[in-house]
């Protein structure tokens, strides 16, 4: 057995002895017996283990913290699937073995940063770094875990480690044969690991994204008063010395203030208005880390203000560090992160919603997403869609069997309940999305299906229907969820044309945020969550679910029964031409519904692969049927919840 596993076996051993008597009734406990019994009966085999066989154990660890997400073994079954993750790295040398195991092992440090085993993640994660010669990260991870972990039981050995690393960083430099100074390029500044933060808020939400250019171990804690977040990021190299402070305009953060107490750790604090919980994710391609923040719904303290005492003798924030309203960007971005100033995302795109009430522009677009005109430009949304052939008519001719646009499907709801619909076209831009044999873009189809929904709604609704996107431009999906919490929607839909290595696979399916069941379903969030999937048999959504804290309970309860009436209602509504294959309602880890603060659902609403099924997307009639469907399901929905919300 080698060293690191005999030194898990060892750990998981002791924590399970000494865990088992006070947490007995803890299912994760008899659980994790299973799974290390299992573990040390292949450990402790002469026969050579298989990868079936360690993927086995594998699974049995991360059933743990699918199952029992926030349970006293959770921590133990994660860094366990780290270590097996490491394991299968060392004996098959398949990248993606790596990767998931630091992975792991970085979630596990952010996750539960005051556990035993955060420092031996730390640790396992820089010897797996040196596994492929890279001993600037390894240093990087053992210098970390010194600063995060000074008294824990890698400390010495971490500093041990650096030691030895720096000299022989050291000795490789002076053995290179010396180079004339005249004949010596100038090497070009290295792009800094991170690069800047974005941010939207209003009163009662906020979503601050930091943009960095690598995988990166992370650490975050909330102090007593609950008001102050505060984020050190590990080996931010590059990210400069000089310290800013971002004011915005309004929302719930008072400021975020970023700087660099040491040569390894870039720290960001969130100052906040009043008390708030926070719940994270990382997104890849690029690399971000998305951290959502939400006023603390305790009666004693929601909404209480939180008063600071200026600390003395420091200064007011510069000028420049005052962002000013914005009218006409959507992001505000402090870019650099080498001097006290803040700048505005230039290139980032212009979401063009519907204009928001005066209180919503106050309270969430100031701070972050700018609101845009009423409709996108006809040409601009015409010049996007005649590349594909999907250019609607001014009044999309409906089938015989369509229903009148003008005619009422909703039934009206109090003012107080659904007042703010978001709707969401998949892709854009840059972005394609699945493209089918004929050349049919995912992302013009969703277009052209989001603008006749939302014309229906806004015919049939007496809400306020607003798009994350009206025309061809990119918008990042964390945007796209940022954009309808900072609108305090009610709803969130998202529209999108599905694709199968199996082209003739096709028909409709809708889903909700929830860890995946299937492979398929995993498969699905992976295309549409931009992730590269560099094998057939990783299992994507295993690593999306414990990099994302679950939302609540309710959420995900409203959001399946959403799914549920508009899968059923799409499905009514093409059966009659078109007999689809029902696929039903699923589930997986979409990552544009990640942090929603109302119920979403994500629908597919063909498959752009099959042939026959991109023939019919490229008809105004299929895709008008499509809207028409979608829309019943919502008015479905809404009648259903108007009925529950005056039951006695």
């Amino acid at each position: 057995m080698k060293t690191a596993q005999l030194i898990a076996a060892i750990i998981t051993a002791v924590i399970f002895s000494t865990g088992y008597a006070f947490a007995s009734s803890d299912p994760s406990v008899a659980a994790y017996k299973k799974a290390a019994d299992y573990y040390h009966k292949l450990e402790g085999s002469n026969k050579n283990v298989s990868r079936r066989e360690l993927e086995r154990s594998l699974e049995l660890f991360k059933a743990i913290y699918k199952k029992y997400p926030r349970a006293a073994k959770t921590p133990e079954a994660i860094f366990m699937s780290g270590q097996l993750h490491g394991d299968l790295y060392n004996r098959y040398h398949r990248k993606v073995d790596k990767q998931s195991a630091l992975t792991v092992y970085r979630v596990l440090v952010r996750t539960y940063p005051n556990h035993s085993l955060a420092d031996d993640a730390l640790y396992n994660s820089a010897e797996l770094r040196l596994k492929d010669g890279d001993k600037a990260e390894a240093i990087s991870d053992f210098r970390g875990l010194l600063r995060w972990f000074p008294k824990g039981d890698k400390a010495s050995m971490a500093k041990t480690m650096i030691e030895k690393l720096q000299g022989e960083i050291r000795h490789a430099k002076n053995s290179l044969p010396k180079i004339k100074a005249e004949n010596a390029k100038a090497e070009p500044p290295a792009e800094p690991d991170f690069k800047r933060v974005r941010y939207w808020a209003n009163d009662t939400y906020a979503r601050v994204v930091f943009d960095v250019s690598k995988r990166i171990h992370y650490k975050i804690e909330r102090d007593e008063t609950e008001s102050r977040i505060t984020v050190d990021i590990l080996g931010a190299q590059g990210a400069g010395s000089a310290d800013q402070s971002i004011v915005p305009p309004s929302g719930m953060v008072q400021s975020i203030d970023i700087s660099s107490p040491s040569h390894e750790i870039s720290r960001v604090v969130l100052n906040l208005k009043v008390r708030g919980s926070y719940s994270t994710m990382e997104l890849s391609n690029p690399d971000r880390i998305v951290i959502d923040i939400n006023v603390d719904k305790e009666p004693a303290t929601a909404g209480a203000p939180i008063t600071r005492e200026a600390p003395q003798n420091s200064p007011p924030p510069p000028a420049a560090a005052v962002v000013k309203p914005l009218e006409e960007k959507p992001a505000v971005v402090a870019d650099g992160l080498t001097a006290p100033k803040v700048a505005v995302n230039l290139n980032a795109p212009v979401i063009n919603p519907l204009p928001p009430a005066a209180a919503v522009v106050e309270a969430g677009l100031g701070a972050g997403i700018a609101a845009g005109s009423a409709v996108a430009e006809a040409a601009a949304n015409s010049a996007a869609l005649a590349e594909a052939g999907l250019i609607p008519d001014a009044a999309p001719a409906a089938p015989h069997h369509s229903k009148d646009v003008q005619k009422a499907s909703f039934t009206p709801l109090p003012e107080y309940k659904i007042k703010t619909i978001v709707i969401d076209p998949g892709h854009g831009g840059k972005d394609p999305g699945a493209i089918g044999r004929g050349g049919l873009r995912e992302k013009d189809v969703a277009l052209d299906i989001a603008l006749r929904l939302e014309k229906l709604m806004k015919a049939n609704c007496n809400c306020r229907v607003l798009l994350t996107r009206s025309a061809d431009v990119f918008i990042p999906l964390e945007e796209r969820t940022a954009f309808a919490n900072t609108n305090d929607a009610d709803l969130f839909i998202s529209i999108h044309a599905n694709s199968n290595k199996k082209r003739n696979v096709s028909g409709v399916e809708t889903y909700f945020l929830s860890p995946a069941r299937s492979k398929e379903e995993g498969y699905v969030a992976a295309q549409e969550n931009m992730m590269n999937q560099e094998s057939d048999d990783e299992d994507t959504n295993d690593l999306a679910f414990i990099l994302y804290d679950m939302q609540s309970t309710d959420k995900i309860n409203e959001s399946s029964r959403m799914a549920a009436m508009v899968q059923q209602a799409l499905v009514k509504g093409l059966k009659p031409r078109h007999r689809p294959h029902d696929h039903g309602v699923k589930q997986a880890m979409f990552y544009v519904l990640h942090g929603a603060r109302m119920p979403s659902v994500l629908v597919e609403t063909s498959f752009i692969s099959n042939a026959n099924e991109e023939k019919l997307l490229r008809s105004a009639t299929y895709r008008q049927e499509i809207a028409e469907g979608i829309a019943d399901g919502v008015a479905d929905y809404r009648r259903e919840t108007q009925m529950a919300f005056l039951a006695p």
